[in-house]
């Protein structure tokens, strides 16, 4: 069974059979008193698209996983990265009145409708990994995730520096729209001007997250500029992975192109050891979805949370690889 499936499968409850949880027993991270028992709490979950790479279906897995340990009712539902059946999804659980709603968004600004009903209704929503648009922000009690902005600014320093500051590069760009998407592009493109004005970007395309079509795309800029490419930038380690292939694929060596993305998978930890990948960033599926679950149980249970709550993304290296475990997704 695929984990977009699983996911789908178990978009019922995902602790059917959990023992009842006293007030006494509320965990050591609520920072409170449980208002009724875990096993009484309904949480709904919508995530992006867990088909898209491992990073998402890591996290869907984790939701499910740490739902259940939890012991909590959580219906968990995958939109499979369209909008307008995650609109649906988030509709379809309000009206259910759960204790809270967790919202990994699959678009900036359409979703916001659905967001606004929820909070109207009294049912607090949560977003996470991906920001919703500024004009839905009102309507959530919190976002957690990674800060997207952070790690492009990262990438730009790795790549630049890697290229000793000069050179010409391409880049591999997320779904157009999404929010994630535009902050690695566009604070990217200007750690790039602010701080490495010799390096040149010679073409940027999308690969919508998407492994096969990120080399298709290197393959692409490959006929297009040959060895004019000095560098790529690839907003995820699934799409720069799609690279490496294609570059494999051209007879390239190791090191011949640079290679830097955001959010590094296991493979991607490989090809650094091996001598493909010059810089990523550690970011972490499993934090990201207990950190999501555990604001949804606080916020059903009155406990007031910040606004924003991020998990750390640093860099990861050739010289610094070794200091990380693989991840393993």
């Amino acid at each position: 069974m695929t984990v977009s499936t699983k996911v789908m499968a178990l978009a019922t409850v995902a602790a059917l059979c959990a023992t009842a949880v006293t007030a006494q027993d509320a965990p050591e991270w609520l920072g409170g008193e449980l208002k009724k028992p875990l096993s009484e709490t309904r949480i709904g979950i919508t995530v992006l698209y867990p088909g898209s790479n491992a990073y998402q279906a890591k996290y869907a897995e984790t939701a499910v996983a740490y739902s259940q340990e939890l012991g909590i009712q959580a219906t968990v539902m995958d939109p499979q990265g369209d909008p307008a059946v995650q609109f649906d999804q988030i509709q379809d659980m309000a009206s259910q009145n759960p204790d809270a709603l967790v919202v990994w968004p699959t678009s900036q600004n359409a979703l916001i409708p659905a967001i606004r009903n929820a909070a109207r209704d009294g049912i607090p929503v949560i977003t996470s990994n991906s920001p919703i648009g500024e004009a839905g922000r009102r309507y959530i009690v919190g976002h957690t995730g990674p800060d997207d902005c952070a790690q492009a600014e990262q990438s730009a320093e790795m790549l630049g520096d890697a290229l000793g500051g000069e050179g010409d590069i391409v880049v591999v760009e997320g779904t157009p729209g999404y929010t994630v998407s535009i902050l690695r592009k566009n604070c990217f493109l200007d750690k790039i001007a602010d701080d490495y004005p010799g390096i040149n970007i010679l073409a940027s395309q999308t690969a919508e997250w998407n492994r096969e079509k990120a080399q298709t795309v290197m393959e692409t800029f490959l006929t297009q500029f040959g060895d004019q490419i000095d560098g790529v930038y690839a907003f995820d380690d699934g799409m720069g992975l799609g690279v490496i292939s294609a570059l494999q694929g051209a007879g390239k060596a190791p090191g011949d192109v640079k290679v830097v993305t955001c959010n590094q998978f296991g493979e991607g930890w490989d090809a650094m050891k091996a001598g493909w990948h010059s810089g990523s960033n550690k970011q972490s599926p499993v934090d990201d979805a207990i950190l999501a679950i555990q604001t949804a149980v606080k916020v059903a249970n009155g406990i007031e949370v910040p606004t924003l709550q991020g998990i750390e993304t640093p860099k990861v290296l050739p010289e610094n690889v070794d200091n990380f475990e693989r991840p393993t997704w």
